[in-house]
């Protein structure tokens, strides 16, 4: 039953003659009748108007030609799929992707659906791909991939390869198949063509050539030359040369035999033609059909051929798609209105991937073998870089702003240097997680050591944690004014020249010599820790000794002076090779004695002195 749609309205139509709905391999599918209103009994008769839609079954075409007279209406109407002509994808969808991908992009939002053949849904490289209708969209698809499309019922459309299967169907021309009408060119057939590759890495161009097995019936008729450097394998490009060269006679007959009636639209058929001795296989290129008694019927379909095929031809696909996985490299594209992305993969061994974006641009180079990979990012505000070794665990990386630059280097192991250059300074750092430091003996947790720059300071600090959680740490603070050295110990190996004052609390250890050109203030003791004698010496040669043994000796070239306002004597005084003289008064066991310039003793050659030793002890007078 015949339809006709209008708006919201919808009335069957009747009173049709000249019914043909004919659908081709290609996606054409239309329909034409002739109708007429014979005493107002069609009800659909007034709604056949231009854009209306004629719904045949499952199926709908809208009115694109009318021709109308007193006899009645002639339409031809296209199937609604090509209503999509007027439906424009203004986004940018180009790219590497996959078949799938693709076709999503270019039905989506339309209210079609789609299926494919799994063999279709390979990756390809379509640049630019959009800002078109969808109908030239589904075309260049079709022509990027190769394949073909079917309409089907309720708004659904099929891609495959080829529509229909290969049954190995074989007829005769002129005997069990008869011609309606045939049309036979050979403008386009070729029997020889030559191909060029890819480059080889060891200098030359690969090169193939192919000769058609029809060259004994047509002579040599040589084809363009294929040139294509995606092909770096013989037998792929030689394969492709077949798919190149029509080395046959372009065919199509329109038949009406019952026998191939029931045949599917795109079967292939195998036909041998007589008039030029060849066997060729063919395919159903269009289906007509009529309205009998009511039900559409097939009521003549056209035989159109393709290559030649046979047996081997499934093996010779296969290898084809082999070799071309077995390519050296493979490109990818992929570019929408907001992003490029570009990758390069040499394959098995590394990869080269660039993004360009409106914000920022990434690109990226890993190497499978050896297990690095190298990065870069930059942005309007910054650029980073890094490189990774997946095998050693070390990631060196470069932070690049306006107001600094970063570098850092690290491992798994939680070693890290560090070093950053900013408008205000700069600032070095190395870390370490475990390690032996040398001279302390004693295993560390954590280490650190950094350098810090500034216009007016320098700062130098080392630190470390052990695993018992003690922090150690030194520092070495430099300014214009002054340089400060913190640290537990401070070795000085090695002549320490000091012009200045030496201030502080703490202790000088070790066996370093220490030549002060200038006074020297001590704030409480000074203490002589060597073995055996101490000496101070002075700049005349005048000595204090000390023997080791708790005695003190003065060795003086001139006098020795003693001022205080008392001096006491605890223990023995031995006077026995001294003379004594000036004294106002002094004291022997306690008791006190005056002197003047009479003679004492028994000694009166010792004016004004006093002599004392161990045999001769002199009276005590006051006076």
């Amino acid at each position: 039953m015949l339809y006709v749609i209008n708006g919201n309205e919808v009335e069957p139509l009747i009173q049709v003659s000249n019914f043909e709905m004919v659908q081709e391999v290609k996606g054409g599918f239309s329909v034409t009748l002739t109708t007429h209103n014979k005493d107002r009994k069609n009800p659909a008769y007034s709604l056949l108007k231009e854009e209306s839609i004629v719904s045949v079954g499952d199926y709908e075409f809208r009115i694109k030609s009318l021709e109308e007279n007193i006899f009645g209406k002639q339409i031809t109407a296209l199937n609604v799929f090509y209503d999509l002509v007027d439906i424009y994808k203004k986004d940018i969808y180009g790219g590497t992707r996959t078949f799938s991908d693709f076709v999503a992009f270019v039905l989506g939002g339309t209210g079609w659906g789609f299926t494919f053949d799994n063999s279709l849904n390979d990756h390809r490289l379509i640049e630019n791909f959009g800002q078109n209708n969808v109908i030239a969209l589904v075309n260049a698809l079709c022509q990027v991939y190769q394949c073909e499309f079917m309409i089907l019922p309720n708004n659904r459309i099929h891609f495959a390869k080829e529509i229909s299967g290969d049954y190995d169907a074989q007829y005769r021309y002129g005997h069990n198949v008869k011609a309606l009408s045939k049309n036979v060119d050979t403008t386009k057939l070729k029997t020889y063509i030559e191909g060029y590759g890819a480059e080889s890495p060891n200098g030359g161009q690969l090169y193939v050539s192919y000769t058609s097995p029809y060259e004994s019936i047509f002579g040599k008729r040589e084809a363009e030359p294929v040139h294509d450097d995606r092909y770096m394998n013989a037998d792929s490009l030689l394969e492709y040369l077949k798919t190149k060269l029509i080395d046959y006679p372009e065919v199509t007959f329109e038949l009406d035999s019952i026998e191939l009636l029931d045949k599917e639209l795109g079967e292939k058929v195998w036909l041998i033609y007589e008039p030029l001795n060849i066997e060729f296989q063919t395919r159903i290129l269009s289906q007509k059909k009529k309205l009998v008694n009511g039900k559409i019927v097939t009521a003549s379909v056209v035989l159109g051929n393709t290559l030649p095929k046979n047996m081997s031809d499934i093996l010779v696909s296969q290898k084809i798609e082999i070799d071309e996985n077995k390519k050296i490299t493979r490109s990818k594209f992929e570019q929408t209105n907001d992003r490029i992305e570009m990758e390069v993969e040499k394959v098995g061994e590394s990869i080269a991937n660039l993004k360009i974006e409106a914000t920022q641009i990434e690109a990226r180079v890993n190497n499978k073998i050896d297990q690095t990979e190298a990065s870069l990012n930059i942005k309007a505000d910054q650029i980073n870089t890094s490189v990774n070794n997946r095998i050693t665990n070390e990631v060196s990386t470069i932070n690049q702003r306006a107001d600094g630059i970063d570098f850092r280097v690290q491992n798994n192991a939680g070693n890290i240097a560090n070093l950053s250059i900013g408008l205000n300074g700069l600032t070095s750092t190395v870390s370490s997680q475990g390690g032996q430091i040398n001279g302390l003996g004693q295993r560390m947790g954590a280490a650190e050591s950094s350098i810090s720059q500034t216009a007016y300071q320098l700062q130098f600090k080392v630190s470390t944690t052990d695993f018992t959680g003690n922090r150690i740490v030194s520092m070495i603070n430099q300014d214009a004014w002054s340089v400060s050295i913190d640290a537990q110990r401070i070795n000085l190996n090695g002549a320490t020249i000091v012009n200045g004052s030496i201030t502080g609390s703490g202790e000088i250890t070790g066996q370093t010599k220490i030549n002060v050109g200038t006074d020297l203030t001590v704030g409480n003791n000074i203490n002589m820790q060597g073995y055996g004698g101490n000496k101070i010496t002075f700049a005349d040669m005048t000595s204090i000794v000390s023997n080791g043994s708790g005695d003190l000796a003065f060795d003086l070239w001139g006098a020795l002076t003693i001022q205080s306002y008392m001096t006491k004597f605890y223990g023995g005084v031995d006077f026995s090779n001294a003379y004594v003289s000036g004294l106002d008064a002094s004291s022997v066991n306690g008791m006190r004695f005056a002197l003047n310039s009479a003679t004492w003793g028994n000694n009166p050659n010792k004016s004004g002195r006093l002599y004392l030793n161990s045999y001769q002890w002199c009276p005590v007078y006051s006076g």
